[in-house]
């Protein structure tokens, strides 16, 4: 989806908005209704179905990243209640955090509170267009953000225009097509998130076609990732079947086959 800059553009973004200041990632996790949001037994009871602990490639990624940012300055896009930033600045980069919606906004500061830890800045952003200037950031990360904005090229050309010459771009992920979860959406309609409805955007591309969108970069590493259907979060009619009909049989499948059905394609390139 390409909306431009017209009218159609600013509903786009108004309906993204909307829907994910209504649904903060992590909420859908929240099991216990005597649970204080922004409490410390808030941020510990959603922790294991995050991004960063949920799936170990993305640990491992900013493990490796953190290494080479130690005192760098690295934008998140897209930072949600705020964990992989924390693990950012755990291990010593400063981080600057933006996020669309306002909620996403005051939780991540609340967590941050929680934690210990200082950012940059934390603020309402978008990334169509991030409010720095050209040449602000050592790296930018985006975890499962730009493909989800309705112009993931715009987004991507931002992400370079605020890199500083050799900053790096580490976005996990993209969706992927074919996949597993391709499949799944548009023949069940099943829900990306653990949620009623889905979110207004969420782009599949094959990897040529993300690779394409990397105009300016040179591209140093490229992964397919959740090529196996992990446990869910999902409750009804759906997340069962799910849980003991395709997951278990799609999981039989030999590693290399599974590979090329991977829901996920991550790219760390660098600005050239």
């Amino acid at each position: 989806m390409n909306p431009g800059n017209g009218a159609g553009a600013s509903d786009i973004v108004t309906g993204v908005h909307a829907y994910w200041n209504a649904h903060t990632l992590g909420l859908q996790y929240v099991t216990d209704p005597q649970l204080v949001p922004g409490s410390p037994e808030f941020f510990a009871h959603i922790r294991p179905w995050m991004n960063p602990y949920k799936f170990p490639w993305i640990m491992q990624r900013i493990e490796r990243e953190a290494r080479l940012l130690q005192g760098r300055h690295l934008l998140e896009i897209g930072c949600g209640m705020g964990y992989d930033a924390l693990e950012f600045l755990r291990r010593g980069v400063r981080v600057t955090a933006i996020d669309l919606t306002e909620n996403a906004v005051r939780i991540a500061t609340r967590h941050f509170e929680v934690e210990g830890v200082r950012a940059e800045a934390v603020q309402v952003g978008n990334a169509l267009a991030l409010d720095f200037p050209d040449a602000s950031f050592d790296a930018v990360w985006a975890n499962g953000v730009l493909h989800a904005t309705g112009d993931t090229q715009r987004a991507i050309d931002e992400v370079r225009r605020v890199l500083k010459p050799g900053g790096r771009a580490i976005i996990s992920h993209f969706y992927r097509r074919p996949s597993w979860m391709w499949v799944l959406h548009r023949l069940g309609r099943e829900p990306i998130e653990a949620h009623e409805e889905d979110p207004p955007v969420n782009e599949f591309y094959t990897d040529a076609q993300v690779l394409a969108m990397f105009r300016g970069f040179d591209i140093e590493a490229t992964a397919r990732e959740h090529h196996r259907a992990l446990p869910a979060a999902k409750r009804g009619l759906k997340a069962a079947l799910y849980r003991y009909g395709f997951a278990p049989l799609y999981n039989l499948l030999p590693e290399a086959v599974a590979l090329r059905y991977a829901y996920k394609f991550s790219v760390t390139a660098v600005k050239a």
